[in-house]
């Protein structure tokens, strides 16, 4: 099976059971909220929704733990804001979030995210943070 026809349902299949029900639960929060203008790409490591060619969100299963990248919250400073004020005590760096049980996440949080912005106003403002560390 080549990358480019791995699906959704393959990419469940290859997961341990007991994280089956996590990645699906916050893969419907994402897929339910993400502005359309966004492409979903699945691989054997990652489920991602992409902007035009810059990542924005993925979702990875990882040795230890499940990790959800959300790569707004470090170009929109205000949704990082978001989620440190959800009242949830969460591990991860900058732009993840890293769990074991779906509701370890505040998901109403994660959806107000990933809903926040379109491809083109993402886009726009990853470009402005880029040039803003070039000068």
């Amino acid at each position: 099976m080549t990358e480019q026809t791995f699906s959704y349902d393959d990419y469940l299949a290859s997961l341990p059971a007991d994280r089956k029900d996590a990645v699906e639960r916050v893969w419907q929060v994402v897929r339910e909220n993400i502005a359309k203008d966004y492409t979903e790409q699945i691989s054997r490591k990652f489920l991602t929704f992409a902007a035009e060619d810059e990542m924005c969100i993925a979702l990875a299963n990882q040795k230890n733990y499940i990790s959800l990248h959300l790569m707004p919250m470090y170009v929109f400073p205000e949704l990082k804001a978001k989620l440190d004020e959800s009242g949830k005590k969460l591990k991860g760096g900058k732009s993840c979030v890293n769990f074991q049980r779906a509701d370890e996440l505040p998901l109403d949080v994660i959806a107000e995210i990933v809903g926040a912005y379109d491809a083109k106003a993402y886009n726009e403002q990853m470009q402005q943070v880029r040039d803003s560390k070039q000068s």
